[in-house]
């Protein structure tokens, strides 16, 4: 009686898998996202299309939905590139040195100077946030955070001003900061219909100066004093 021969099935070869595997990425993620950053802060997001984003990264669509999603999903991580790079400037722009009004002020100026750099374009931010909400929570959540930690910042400077004498009494650092914040995000859209840097300059003077501690005293001819809230 013949023993019954049991069937192996062959293995495949090696190679035989090789066609299931991920095509490895052969471009820098982190410079598509800057690229898509400027394209989108350039033309806004709805006017931006998926074929300007294969022209501008040299992608293909296919490519650009295996990497980063949508268009949408593009564009929320390429805000948040933007805006946590925002956050590591201003963290590192406001620091211990020198009085903090004067400093703040300092960081303020170059932050617009900046956006007036743009080329008409304005904050990316601003931007987003005046095309995109309230409808869009991605956006928004990524536009609170941001302006919290903004706030914060500001309003840590604030509080440095209040215990070297530099802030009025009657000024509380939060609200002092939220003053700023509000502002600065203000001039940024002002920008866009009056670009002249005198306009910004003068509106951040002016809040400056009621942030400051006013003078108490000062002397006329004759040396008669007067406090310099009676000043007209």
């Amino acid at each position: 009686m013949e023993r019954a021969v049991k069937y192996m099935r062959p293995r495949p070869p090696p190679f035989a898998t090789v066609g299931c595997m991920a095509r490895p990425r052969t471009f820098d993620e982190e410079a598509i996202l800057d690229r898509a950053m400027i394209l989108f802060w350039r033309k806004g997001y709805e006017a931006t299309a998926m074929s300007d984003l294969v022209a501008e990264l040299g992608l293909g669509r296919g490519s650009i939905y295996a990497a980063f999603g949508d268009k949408h999903q593009l564009f929320v991580r390429a805000l948040g590139r933007y805006l946590d790079r925002q956050t590591r400037l201003l963290d590192t722009a406001l620091d211990d040195q020198g009085p903090a009004l004067s400093r703040l002020r300092d960081v303020l100026g170059r932050l617009l100077a900046a956006d007036a750099a743009s080329g008409g374009a304005g904050c990316f931010s601003v931007n987003s946030i005046a095309e995109l909400l309230p409808h869009d929570e991605e956006v928004a959540k990524l536009a609170r955070r941001n302006l919290q930690h903004a706030e914060d910042a500001f309003t840590a400077q604030l509080e440095r001003a209040a215990r070297d004498g530099e802030l009025a009494p009657a000024v509380s650092p939060r609200q002092g900061a939220r003053l700023l914040l509000d502002l600065v995000q203000g001039l940024q859209i002002m920008r866009k219909v009056d670009p002249a840097p005198a306009r910004s300059a003068a509106c951040l003077d002016s809040a400056f100066a009621l942030l400051g501690r006013p003078l108490d005293t000062a002397s006329v001819p004759g040396d008669v004093p007067f406090t310099a809230s009676a000043v007209p």
